[in-house]
């Protein structure tokens, strides 16, 4: 049995659309029936939909956990959460979250763990979802369960949070405000070819006990995939180049205020610092051309302004 956690999130439901695949093509390379976490009972039939066993619980609650592992050979761990809302904080969920899937996999004799985090997850860095992240994976590490850690920078695809949002900024004419200088650096990576490699680790046994960082062939300036956006969507805009510094008491607002806001604090932060592989593993060890960028985002002409406002009240989602 694999379970997957976080599975009504955006890299779980590639995920379980490759695993659906994969077991329709080739039964005998995927053995194991699928099991998939969610908090959320509303989201149930998106998961069943690819014939995954729904178990209703969180990471957050060590009872629904052990209720779920049952069985479980396999654990694809993917629930995570980029801000803090109320009681689903970065450090209930990235941070004693996964402390308590480990706990619950030992118990269960879990022979093995895979999981997505952003690249340069570390508890030494000062930004609250690398450091919330950094700890899940420092669990993982320590448990004696076989681990992959896959490192990912920017994923983009249908329905992500981060292109959407530029797309829908950019919408609004006459200007485009960008961050900083624009020059910090990205190396951003399809949500297909995330799904692939973490499909691929569960029968790679090179993968094994390491942590490899998944990212796309491209290394991007933030202002080169504003570019790339403006020119998907055929539209001109004057930029404007904000410091940081100036942007932070609107964010603080806007983090406070709305639902699902366009930028958080800490994104804010973290947008200021590179963020590209120091040794990318995607095509050396997983075999994969990843997509590129200008290559695999046709689907941000979808977003409308309307949309985007919609989406940031709480009333749309992107996918």
């Amino acid at each position: 049995m694999i379970l997957i956690t976080g599975a009504s999130g955006y890299v779980a439901q590639h995920t379980l659309q490759r695993l659906s695949a994969l077991k329709a093509q080739s039964p005998d390379r995927l053995p194991w029936p699928i099991r998939a976490l969610v908090r959320n009972p509303q989201r149930a039939d998106k998961v069943r939909a690819f014939g995954a066993e729904v178990a209703i619980g969180d990471v957050t609650d060590p009872a629904s956990l052990a209720k779920a592992m049952e069985g479980v050979k396999k654990v694809i761990h993917l629930a995570a959460v980029n801000r803090d809302r109320g009681q689903v904080t970065m450090e209930r969920v990235n941070a004693q979250g996964t402390i308590n899937v480990v706990e619950a996999a030992k118990r269960a004799g879990v022979e093995h763990i895979i999981t997505v985090v952003g690249l340069g997850a570390d508890p030494k860095r000062p930004f609250p979802l690398a450091y919330t992240q950094g700890r899940g994976v420092e669990a993982i590490m320590a448990s004696g369960i076989p681990y992959t850690i896959l490192e990912a920078s920017v994923i983009f695809g249908p329905g992500d949070e981060f292109l959407n949002t530029l797309a829908g900024l950019a919408k609004l004419p006459p200007f485009m405000i960008v961050p900083g200088d624009g020059k910090t650096r990205f190396q951003p990576i399809a949500v297909q070819d995330v799904a692939a490699c973490v499909v691929d680790s569960l029968y790679r046994p090179e993968v094994l006990n390491r942590r490899l960082q998944i990212c796309g062939s491209e290394v991007i300036t933030l202002e080169g995939i504003i570019d790339a956006i403006l020119d998907e969507l055929q539209v001109k805009r004057v930029k404007l180049y904000m410091p940081v510094a100036l942007l932070r008491p609107a964010v603080a607002i806007m983090d406070a205020t709305l639902p699902k806001p366009p930028v958080t604090p800490s994104l804010l932060a973290q947008l200021g610092v590179d963020n590209v592989a120091t040794d990318n593993a995607i095509t050396s060890v997983f075999g994969i051309q990843p997509i590129k960028l200008r290559e695999g985002i046709a689907y941000v002409r979808e977003m409308t302004f309307g949309k985007f406002v919609a989406r940031t009240l709480g009333r749309l989602e992107y996918r």
